[in-house]
This record gives C-alpha cells, sequence and structure tokens, in this order.
C-alpha cells in the first residue's frame, strides 16, 4: 500500500512540475491549479501506458490521454474561468476553440506532450519502482511485469 501511494505521488508530482514549468517556458507564469491539472493527466498517462502491457497501442495510449487532458481542460476552464471568473487561461484567440477554454490545436500539443508522458512514464516505472515491460507476443507474456 505505501509503495503505491508513493508511486501515485511520485507520477503525479512529475506532472505537476513538468506542466508548469513548461507553461512557465511558455507563457512566462503558470497557476496552480495547472500543477494540479498536469499531475492528473499523468495518473491517467501511467494508467494507459500499463494497458500497453496488454497489448493496447502507442497511438491509442496517446489518443485517449489527449481526449482525457482536452477534457479536464474543459471542466476545468467552465469552473475556474467562466464560473469562478478566474481568467487562468483563454483561447478565445485561437482558431477552432470552444467556449475559449479549449481548441483543436492544443488537443494535438496533448497529444504530442503524451508521448513525453509515456517516455517519463517508462523512465519512472523502470529506474524507480524497478518494473520492466512485458513483451506481448501473440496474447503471450514473455517476461514479467515487475522484477524485485
Amino acid at each position: 500500500m505505501a509503495t503505491k501511494m508513493y508511486k501515485i505521488l511520485t507520477l503525479f508530482s512529475v506532472g505537476a512540475i513538468c506542466y508548469g514549468f513548461m507553461e512557465i517556458l511558455n507563457r512566462g507564469y503558470s497557476h496552480i491549479t495547472m500543477g494540479v491539472l498536469g499531475g492528473t493527466s499523468m495518473l491517467v498517462i501511467h494508467i494507459m501506458n500499463g494497458e500497453r502491457r496488454r497489448g493496447v497501442s502507442l497511438l491509442s495510449v496517446l489518443a485517449v490521454s489527449a481526449a482525457f487532458i482536452t477534457a479536464i481542460e474543459f471542466l476545468a476552464g467552465e469552473y475556474l474561468n467562466r464560473y469562478l471568473g478566474m481568467g487562468i487561461w483563454s483561447y478565445e484567440e485561437v482558431p477552432l476553440n470552444f467556449d475559449g477554454q479549449i481548441c483543436l490545436p492544443f488537443a494535438f500539443v496533448w497529444f504530442g506532450l503524451s508521448y513525453i508522458g509515456v517516455l517519463a512514464d517508462n523512465f519512472i516505472r523502470r529506474h524507480i519502482f524497478k518494473e520492466y515491460p512485458v513483451i506481448v507476443k501473440r496474447g503471450k507474456e514473455k517476461i514479467p511485469a515487475t522484477v524485485g
């Protein structure tokens, strides 16, 4: 149980910090809620990346992750920006936006960043938690999911 909580905290922290830094590099500032969304997104990427061990394709993992990120961005935007009036972000000037909270170009950005998240998750799994990938060939596992 403690190991699972440590893993969740580690993944959440990596997602929160990395996304916060990316926002600061891109916009010059960030907001604490973006760290929460980044951490939550990293947990979903971790879960989806685990599904690859069951034969789910990388493209499917990235598509589901990008869709999740877009969905929570919309929900958070509607609540934080519209309902509470915090004005944390706005895509109103970006083409193909919906209510200024999400937009198609950034859905593709989330797709690409999800790949970086998968790479980070693989690194964390292997080097921190000593998990090794399962090679799935015609439905048969070749090595164990975890070692140690």
